[in-house]
């Protein structure tokens, strides 16, 4: 599986500092405590911090890291700004001290904090720390190695139209950004063209693998606008093996910035482009995941899914549960359960596929479309409590089953219909290279009201992007529209 590269070394260099500093945290908080000294035999350093102790600090350190990470301390237009570097830093540390509250709750280990004022120390010297090491030095390092070109990375631009020069003048105002302009790739304006400030058209698209070679360029930014979704696509999954940063600023990519913007280069959200498949540790690891939580929820849930069996069979007749023929990875066919919505009638819609087949053909030519519908359904047909399961999307609940069964992921692009896939356009197709999902990215971003270009966009930003925090922020954004049914039918 080709990928690009995915952080630059100041990320690895600030989770270093991030986790030393969480270290030292803990260890001065025990020094405040005195508990070192109420214990004679115990005055010497190594006699002190027991394995166990050495273990549960790693733990809260590696917490802390992802942490910070979801609240994106670790992009550079957060870091290097003051006020919401402390706030997100103060967010991170309550989220931090609230796990080691419950940690303590619940286990009762002495280690790890036998007193509120352990917890309490903790805190107040974290925060002290975080604010020196991080507001105040690594910051003015950063900026000053930035600004002095010591810490910059060549970029090559492909697109040489308004979005491509916007980026370039952003990345020449904000200097700390660390990124210096070497060419333009662009296939309509003549080569060797001046776009802005003596950087020039270089060459073509297809030149992109030797310009990359010739220039030493190491981060590619994606800035075209008139062009195909097939053929974006297509040229992403082309920088992939040239081992370089890969990153996004189209307007076809405008449905996922609008929501959820990676990063920022002075003002332009870009998105990073890490991959066009996972691997087979990472899958590995996501079906660990899935198993874990599919089994878990269905245990919790059971009462409840008796419930609504019930409610199911005496508000019309027919079973509790409906199966669909769905698309898997790769193309499998598989039998999805959901808890039955509909009226028994024909499960030949001829209608309904007429309208999901103008829906897929159907193009938004770059703009976001705010009254279109991924779900197409017969409201004739939906009875009573029917309504409600779907408002709630409790009827999708049964698809744990087909996560434990491995045809399906908790996150990952929804499972299309056989007769949705014969529309598909080729790079639509990209979509099934991973296991579909009970949630997705367009549940929580776009829900109901996106193009069927711009579904298929957040499936890939997705797969693109597949990381455990990514899933957990999915999983996390999905109770709230679950529970308020927005977009739902």
């Amino acid at each position: 599986m080709a990928s690009a590269k995915k952080y630059p070394l100041y990320k690895y260099v600030l989770a270093a500092i991030d986790t030393s500093t969480i270290a030292a945290a803990y260890i001065i908080a025990l020094v405040l405590e005195q508990r070192w000294l109420n214990d004679h035999n115990h005055l010497h350093f190594l006699n002190v911090l027991y394995m166990a102790e050495a273990a549960y600090i790693v733990a809260i350190a590696a917490l802390c890291v992802f942490i910070f990470h979801y609240l994106g301390l670790y992009q550079i237009h957060v870091f290097v700004t003051l006020a919401g570097h402390l706030s997100q830093i103060v967010k991170g540390l309550a989220v931090l001290v609230g796990s080691i509250a419950v940690i303590s709750f619940f286990t009762k280990a002495e280690f790890i904090a036998d007193s509120r004022l352990l917890i309490l120390y903790f805190a107040c010297t974290a925060l002290v720390l975080f604010i020196v090491v991080r507001i105040v030095a690594f910051r003015q390092i950063y900026l000053y190695l930035s600004r002095n070109k010591v810490l910059q990375r060549k970029v090559l631009i492909v697109g040489a139209g308004e979005n491509g020069r916007n980026v370039a003048v952003n990345l020449f105002v904000h200097d700390y950004v660390g990124l210096q302009v070497v060419g333009f790739l662009d296939d309509h304006v003549d080569v060797g063209t001046p776009i802005f400030n003596a950087a020039r058209v270089v060459g073509r698209t297809g030149d992109l693998a030797e310009c990359v070679k010739r220039l030493e360029a190491e981060e590619i930014l994606i800035c075209l606008e008139q062009i195909e979704h097939g053929q974006l696509i297509d040229l992403m999954e082309k920088t992939l093996p040239l081992k370089v940063f890969v990153k996004v600023s189209s307007p076809l990519y405008d449905i996922v910035p609008l929501r959820r913007a990676i990063e920022h280069y002075g003002n332009i959200p870009v998105l990073g482009v890490f991959q066009f498949g996972m691997s087979e540790r990472k899958e590995l690891y996501k079906r660990g995941f899935d198993m874990f939580v599919s089994i878990l929820t269905l245990i919790l849930l059971s009462p409840m899914f008796a419930v609504v069996a019930l409610l199911i069979k005496l508000n019309s007749k027919g079973s509790v549960f409906y199966r669909q023929v769905r698309v898997g990875k790769n193309g499998k066919l598989f039998n999805l359960y959901k808890f039955r919505s509909m009226t028994v009638g024909s499960g030949d819609d001829e209608e309904r596929k007429k309208q999901m087949a103008a829906f897929i053909r159907t193009k938004r030519n770059g703009q976001p479309i705010q009254q279109s519908s991924a779900k197409i359904v017969n409201e004739a047909r939906v009875t009573v409590v029917g309504k409600w399961l779907r408002k709630l999307s409790i009827d999708e609940f049964p698809q744990l089953i087909n996560v434990l069964k491995g045809e399906m992921s908790i996150v990952g692009p929804r499972p299309c219909l056989p007769y949705e896939l014969e529309q598909f356009e080729e790079w639509h197709k990209r979509r099934l290279s991973v296991l579909p999902g009970l949630t997705g990215m367009w549940q929580v971003v776009g829900r109901s009201v996106v193009s069927f270009d711009d579904m298929v966009v957040l499936d890939l930003h997705y797969i693109q992007n597949a990381s455990f925090v990514l899933d957990l922020r999915v999983m996390l954004k999905t109770i709230p529209v679950m529970l308020f049914g927005m977009g739902a039918k």
